[in-house]
């Protein structure tokens, strides 16, 4: 059986070698430390230095989990993962978890009601898309149900308003009907029910001057049709003509602006 002879405390806050027999033996947290009375003095046999090097393995997993919990929002899966990311085993990983929501350190139901919150605020998501999210983190259907309880329905229009605005500008480039499609794309995709969308979208289109939107539409398609030209130069009649439709078509313009193009620069 050896002997504690030496307990040297590291420059890391809270940790101390331990030496036995006058010989290096392990690094240990201050928990450890104390958990084991691991002073000069104390005995230690093969059992119990096996013990403190599992309790110190574990408390190294705590205090990962610690780190990775406290001054952010995370969900208990997510901290799973990390943890298992970082080759905890499963095991010690369970009392860590344990841990951390008997200290309410970690604690779903909170990170929930945080998480909705922030993102009723932002704006960025939908309700669908926030629980989509938290569906996605792991998070209870039950604890999700009661957290969407207090999200503020009265500013979803108008993040939704600003939604639209910005995709319209990011899509201006393309045809009134594929840009009307991908704005209502991504804001499905971002969680916002078509029924509340759609009236906002209506309004948008109906806010712009007809003149402007046809001048639009018709430079869009020029700067397409011009591509689809130079691409299928090396046709002919019909076979030009159906190859240079379709690409058209497939960019959401009219056929009747099509036939206007294809009139205008035989």
């Amino acid at each position: 059986m050896k002997k504690v002879t030496r307990v040297s405390q590291q420059r890391r806050p809270g940790r101390y070698n331990i030496y036995l027999d006058d010989e290096f033996a392990l690094a240990v947290d201050e928990k450890i430390l104390i958990q084991f009375d691991l002073f000069k003095g104390t005995e230690v046999d093969d059992e119990m230095l096996e013990e403190i090097q599992m309790a110190e393995f574990e408390q190294k997993a705590y205090i990962k989990g610690l780190t990775l919990a406290t001054g952010r929002l995370i969900a208990k899966k997510q901290l799973v993962l990390k943890l298992k990311k970082a080759e905890f085993p499963n095991d010690i990983i369970y009392r860590v978890i344990n841990r951390l929501e008997e200290a309410g350190i970690l604690n779903d139901q909170a990170f929930a009601e945080a998480y909705v919150a922030v993102s009723s605020s932002n704006g960025k998501l939908g309700p669908r898309g926030i629980m989509r999210k938290l569906r996605s983190f792991g998070v209870d259907s039950d604890v999700i149900a009661e957290a969407m309880e207090s999200y503020v329905d009265e500013d979803q229009d108008e993040h939704i308003v600003q939604q639209v605005n910005q995709l319209f500008a990011k899509y201006q480039g393309q045809s009134q009907f594929m840009a009307r499609q991908k704005v209502s794309q991504k804001l499905i995709q971002n969680g916002f029910d078509s029924d509340r969308f759609e009236p906002i979208i209506q309004d948008y289109l109906a806010e712009l001057d007809s003149d402007d939107k046809a001048d639009i539409e018709w430079a869009n398609l020029d700067r397409e049709a011009q591509k689809a030209a130079d691409r299928y130069a090396q046709y002919t009649g019909w076979d030009f003509t159906r190859r240079f439709k379709r690409a058209l078509f497939r960019r959401g313009f009219r056929a009747d602006l099509i036939n206007k193009w294809l009139e205008e620069n035989k």
